[in-house]
């Protein structure tokens, strides 16, 4: 039997703001905000959270494994007839379920809500997730080209898109994509597509710490995206004078690391960047550790039996991963010069908004532009839809001047 659709748009207009990391409910802002974009119809995901038993792997990856699977199905169908762009779309709504399925592993940050390792259950959703983006990317109209990026004996993977026409005669800029601490290259595509539709190449890699790479997640691993930025440098079809980054949530933070340490990024668009160094008020602080606790206490992806006792997060724990991480207290915030696309929705539990202030009040008095939604949270998902091509039209005109 076919898939049926429903109104996304009408979907995403009649769910609740509830900004938190509940996965037992899908809303603007929520735990589910990571797949939003991804997916043709949210009625699919909405019956899967009803009957949802918990998030431990066991009951988490098989109900998500369950949704992907007909839309798997229905893509070798569609080869079969012969409709490619509807295989195509179909290998990437099985992916999206896939990557619920597969979420968070592979992941070596140390959280407390995520194991170090996959286990035997969940690497299966993993390779059926990159399988099916591989066979989605086999039926695309613009090639696109498996990159590895190096840099002192580790090793990170990512996908270059090219627009047609990119020669060494007719040089394109670029933009590098950087994914966040959940979602991989595989979940970024849309972004590239974003990036191609104005005529700029997009390199996609994953974010140290995640996916297909062997970089830690910590502030030295800058590197791995200088590396990237090498690479694209070093195509012939490439302007490497003109490149600019994406990135959202963890990646919004990584693009302004990155170009505080590279003046390569003559502009970059940022999506709830944290890290900023908006260290916050006394109470402020109190409700995000209070938030860093409910998660670790529900939402444990991993194994039965496995989830580690909970732990109650110090004020000076706090203020030293703080101090790893921002920007201003590293000396790199006055380092930000130039153009800036900010971007994020008022309601943000994850990256508080106070970043993405403290961003326009420092550097130059010109050249930021930022976009806050008040109905929306982290990410601003909801309002996508106006953000994104906007911004990708912004970098492209900032990229050509």
């Amino acid at each position: 039997m076919a898939l049926t659709k429903t109104d996304k748009a009408a979907v995403l207009a009649a769910l609740p703001v509830r900004p938190d990391e509940d996965p037992f409910i899908v809303a603007i802002g929520g735990f589910y905000r990571r797949w939003f974009n991804l997916v043709d119809d949210l009625q699919p995901m909405l019956a899967a959270v009803a009957k949802l038993k918990g998030t431990e792997d066991e009951d988490w990856v098989p109900a998500w494994s369950a949704v992907a699977a007909p839309y798997e199905k229905e893509a070798e169908a569609a080869l079969k007839r012969g409709d490619r762009t509807s295989a195509r779309n179909l290998f990437l709504q099985a992916k999206t379920y896939y990557s619920l399925a597969r979420f968070p592993a592979p992941y070596h940050s140390g959280s407390p809500i995520c194991p170090p390792d996959m286990s035997p259950l969940k690497a299966q959703s993993y390779q059926k997730y990159l399988e099916c983006f591989r066979r989605a990317t086999e039926l695309r109209d613009t090639p696109q080209e498996i990159i590895r990026v190096s840099r002192d004996g580790k090793e990170a993977v990512g996908y270059l898109c090219t627009p047609k026409g990119a020669s060494a005669s007719n040089r394109v800029p670029a933009v590098l994509v950087m994914c966040g601490g959940d979602m991989y290259k595989e979940d970024r595509e849309k972004y590239a597509e974003g990036a191609l539709a104005e005529g700029m190449a997009a390199l996609v890699v994953d974010a140290p710490g995640t996916g297909q790479t062997t970089f830690p997640h910590a502030p030295e691993s800058v590197v791995a995206w200088q590396a990237a930025l090498d690479v694209l440098s070093a195509r012939p079809e490439i302007d490497g004078n003109r490149l600019g980054a994406f990135g959202v949530s963890r990646g919004g933070l990584w693009v302004m690391r990155l170009a505080a340490h590279d003046q390569r990024v003559k502009a970059l668009i940022s999506c709830a960047p944290g890290g900023v160094g908006y260290w916050g008020t006394p109470e402020e602080r109190v409700e995000w550790r209070k938030a860093a606790e409910a998660r670790a206490k529900t939402n444990w992806f991993g194994p039965r039996g496995t989830k580690p006792a909970p732990h109650k997060i110090t004020e000076e724990e706090q203020r030293k991963e703080f101090l790893r991480w921002s920007l201003k207290d590293n000396g790199l915030l006055d380092k930000l010069t130039m153009p800036m696309f900010l971007v994020n929705g008022k309601i943000d539990h994850l990256t508080p908004i106070g970043n993405l202030y403290l961003a326009l009040e420092s550097g130059p008095p010109t050249g930021r532009v930022a976009r806050v939604y008040p109905d929306d949270g982290h990410i601003a998902a909801r309002n996508e839809r106006e953000w994104g091509p906007a911004g990708w039209k912004w970098l492209r005109e900032q990229l050509t001047r």
